[in-house]
């Protein structure tokens, strides 16, 4: 197999921490000392502008420098902050992920890089095919009023949003705002990935699919991993829903993003079943 590197574009709350556990267990993957490594969102500014890492102290650039020289782990936020400072760092430590012994297959998958631009997929991509490894893409999509929903309540777990067990009040201030729409517009990113990557280079999928059993097959034929049939119940990062939502929000919220539905129908015309709420966007669901 070709060296390769998984670039896992989100989306957020879609399964990208259980693509990343399925692919980083397998023989022959090592992902690194990061779940998510967090490198390049952070240039664009907004509301991923608090992905940038402060430079460490003189003290924290010694402590990592001691732990790295006696083959101890360095500091994730050390380590992200070096990546961030110097793409060449970057494709640097993959690539000598995958000249260890037996490896084979490595990865960076965060979920806000669903909103990098084709200019920065397009680099990432290059640096990587420079030092002779290959590039392909991944990317999960999840109903949008339930994406967002996640979304909100884990903003509410951090503190970045006012806790509440109503989630209808809360999802109309949140729904249309910068955070969630910088996540949301899977259309703007599918038409990046097309520009970039080939179609065999990239693995689009259904998070309402993903844990079945064909979904988990489709994903194992792509990454040409074994198939483990019950990795299906392994639940990753759940998170508490709250209350229901009343037909109202989830009109509102499909209305304001039907060109995400009407996009991903092309590709999955499924959504007009799996997803509930696309019967609000699309017309002939």
């Amino acid at each position: 197999m070709t060296p390769t590197f998984y670039l896992g574009l989100g989306g957020q709350k879609c399964g990208s921490t259980w693509i990343q556990a399925y692919l980083a267990r397998q023989s022959g993957s090592d992902f690194g000392r990061l779940g998510e490594y967090q490198v390049w969102e952070h240039t664009l500014g907004g509301v991923f502008a608090r992905y940038k890492v402060a430079p460490p102290s003189t003290v924290e650039r010694l402590r990592a420098t001691a732990k790295t020289s006696i083959g101890a782990s360095e500091p994730a936020q050390h380590l992200r902050w070096r990546l961030q400072s110097d793409p060449e760092a970057y494709f640097d430590y993959f690539a000598g992920l995958l000249d260890r012994q037996g490896i084979v297959r490595t990865g960076d998958i965060s979920p806000s890089y669903a909103a990098l631009p084709p200019e920065t997929l397009a680099r990432i991509k290059q640096g990587f095919e420079q030092r002779g490894i290959a590039v392909k893409v991944l990317f999960s999509m999840r109903d949008p009023v339930d994406r967002i929903r996640s979304h909100m309540r884990m903003e509410m777990a951090k503190d970045r949003l006012p806790s509440s067990e109503d989630n209808t009040e809360p999802l109309r201030a949140f729904h249309a705002g910068a955070e969630a729409e910088a996540r949301t517009r899977y259309d703007r990113t599918m038409t990046a990935i097309a520009q970039v990557f080939a179609p065999q280079d990239s693995h689009l999928c259904l998070f309402e699919e993903l844990f079945t059993p064909k979904g988990i097959a489709a994903l194992a034929q792509f990454a040409e991993v074994p198939v483990d049939a019950d990795a299906g119940g392994q639940a990753v990062n759940a998170r508490a829903k709250g209350s229901g939502l009343s037909e109202d929000i989830v009109a509102e919220i499909a209305t304001h993003y039907r060109p995400v539905y009407e996009a991903v129908a092309l590709l999955f015309p499924q959504i007009a079943t799996l997803w509930p709420s696309a019967k609000y966007a699309l017309t002939s669901a």
